[in-house]
């Protein structure tokens, strides 16, 4: 019984040490911080971390799909921004907002720079005009990186674009033929419809 009770503990131990050199590694962020998107050309921008949201989204207009030797690309203006941007498609996806709202948004893979540290992240594109914050960072990209504090913001000051990219950071979950079939078809069955999304002649 005694050899039980001190094994268990022996575990216990264990785990909680690794949970605390776990906490000790992400980095503290505020609930918004300034962040960047400098493939778009985003050097500063308003940042909320939303821990409820699962994937990060940027406030875009005039999002346009086109497709170019076969191959799919979204077409937007970022908000804040005069100049257009053209970008491969990764994929269309259904998301629920925090109203149980159900959209079908474009996503891509971008180079995300919160203070100094630089990953690539997964983004949707979604008219976000009535918010207040462009861009959405959600848990995905948060997760074993960051903690949040709720009371805090801003801690991490200016997006450091000279810092170095996370290695192994760039989403691989498909295979880019895989994706492009993938985004072919949902755009044939669900874009055309869908407010805010239009498909370019």
């Amino acid at each position: 019984m005694l050899e039980g009770i001190l094994s268990m503990s022996s575990i216990t131990m264990r785990v909680g040490r690794r949970f605390s050199e776990g906490a000790c590694m992400a980095r503290m962020v505020g609930w918004r911080e300034r962040a960047a998107l400098p493939e778009l050309g985003i050097s500063d921008m308003s940042a909320k971390m939303d821990t409820g949201a699962l994937s990060c989204s940027l406030h875009a207009e005039d999002i346009e799909i086109t497709n170019h030797d076969g191959t799919n690309r979204v077409r937007f203006r970022p908000a804040g921004c005069d100049e257009v941007c053209t970008v491969p498609l990764l994929e269309m996806r259904s998301v629920k907002d925090s109203g149980g709202h159900v959209t079908v948004r474009p996503f891509i893979c971008t180079e995300l720079v919160l203070g100094g540290e630089r990953l690539s992240v997964e983004l949707s594109l979604i008219d976000r005009a009535p918010m207040r914050h462009p861009l959405i960072v959600g848990r995905r990209a948060l997760r074993g990186r960051f903690t949040v504090d709720a009371e805090s913001a801003d801690l991490l000051g200016v997006p450091e674009l000279n810092a170095q990219k996370e290695p192994g950071s760039r989403p691989t979950k498909r295979s880019e033929t895989s994706q492009r079939r993938s985004a072919t078809s949902r755009l044939r069955a669900s874009l055309m419809p869908r407010r805010g999304l239009r498909r370019a002649q």
